[in-house]
C-alpha cells in the first residue's frame, strides 16, 4: 500500500528529514486500516504523492522524537548549524511573547474566552445596541449565537492578545535550539499550540548563545498537533508559570 522508500526519499527531498523505519510502517499500517475501513484499498493504486500526503498529514500529528531522525548539528551540546538544504523540520517545544507580561497575557486569554464562549466582551470595548453590562440581552440573542467571526466589525471588536516579540524552543526530536523574532513573523502567533511543525528555511544562529534570529522568510508553519501535547495550551503555561513565579517570591 506504502512505498516506503519511495516516501522516505520524497519526505528527506521536501523537509531535510528521514523518517524512523518504525514509525513509518505504523503509519502505513494506520493508513491502510482507514482506507479499508472508508472501502477505497481494493480501488486503484495510490500514486507516490498521494501516498506522501497521507504519511505527511500523519506525521505533522506526531511527536517529532518518534517519528524523525535528528537534524541538528550540536557541538559542545549547542546547536552549531542548520541543516545544508532547503530547510529542515522541526518541532515547537515552546513559544511565548518575551515582550508582553504573562499576567497580561492570561487576562486576554480569559477575557477572549468569555468573548467566545458567553458573548462577554471585556470592559475596554465599547458596548454594542443591545448589550447590557457586557452581555448580550434577549433582543440580541441571534446576534449572541452567531460564530465570533460572523458579527459585524469583529476584528475591532473581538478581544485580542497582546503581541510584541515571540520567543520559541524548536526541536528535531533529540536537540533543542533556541530562537527569537529579529522581525515579526506573520505566521507565528504565541497561541500556536505545543508540537506545530515548522520548515525553518534559513536563520542566523548567535554565537556563543546560540539563538536563531528568524525573519518571516525564515520560517514556515506547516501546522500539527500532536495529542500529548493538547493539554499544553498557552493558559495552561501561563498559569503554571504564574504559579512558579510566586512560589519564587
Amino acid at each position: 500500500m506504502i512505498d516506503r522508500r519511495g516516501v522516505t526519499a520524497d519526505i528527506r527531498r521536501k523537509y531535510n528529514v528521514a523518517l524512523r523505519p518504525q514509525w513509518l510502517n505504523k503509519c502505513a499500517d494506520h493508513i491502510k486500516a482507514e482506507l479499508e475501513r472508508q472501502n477505497t484499498a481494493a480501488s486503484q493504486p495510490l500514486h507516490l504523492e498521494a501516498q506522501t500526503r497521507l504519511v505527511i498529514e500523519q506525521l505533522l500529528h506526531s511527536d517529532i522524537s518518534e517519528s524523525c531522525f535528528p537534524t541538528l548539528t550540536v557541538d559542545n551540546n549547542q546547536v552549531s548549524k542548520l541543516p545544508d538544504g532547503a530547510g529542515v523540520l522541526l518541532q515547537i517545544q515552546e513559544i511565548m511573547d518575551v515582550g508582553t507580561s504573562k499576567h497580561a497575557m492570561w487576562e486576554a486569554i480569559r477575557e477572549k474566552e468569555d468573548f467566545e464562549q458567553r458573548g462577554i466582551r471585556p470592559s475596554y470595548l465599547p458596548a454594542l445596541e443591545g448589550e447590557d453590562n457586557g452581555v448580550f440581552t434577549a433582543n440580541t440573542q441571534a446576534t449572541a449565537t452567531q460564530p465570533p467571526e460572523a458579527s459585524e466589525d469583529q476584528g475591532e471588536r473581538k478581544p485580542k492578545i497582546p503581541r510584541s516579540m515571540l520567543k520559541l524552543v524548536l526541536s528535531d526530536g533529540c536537540s533543542r535550539i533556541h530562537a527569537i523574532e529579529q522581525t515579526p513573523v506573520p505566521q507565528l502567533n504565541v497561541e500556536l499550540p505545543i508540537g506545530t511543525k515548522v520548515i525553518v528555511q534559513s536563520g542566523k544562529i548567535l554565537q556563543p548563545t546560540s539563538i536563531l534570529c528568524l525573519d518571516a522568510q525564515s520560517i514556515q508553519v506547516l501546522g500539527g498537533t500532536p495529542a500529548q501535547y493538547q493539554q499544553f495550551t498557552l493558559r495552561s503555561r501561563l498559569e503554571n508559570a504564574l504559579r512558579s513565579e510566586r512560589a519564587a517570591r
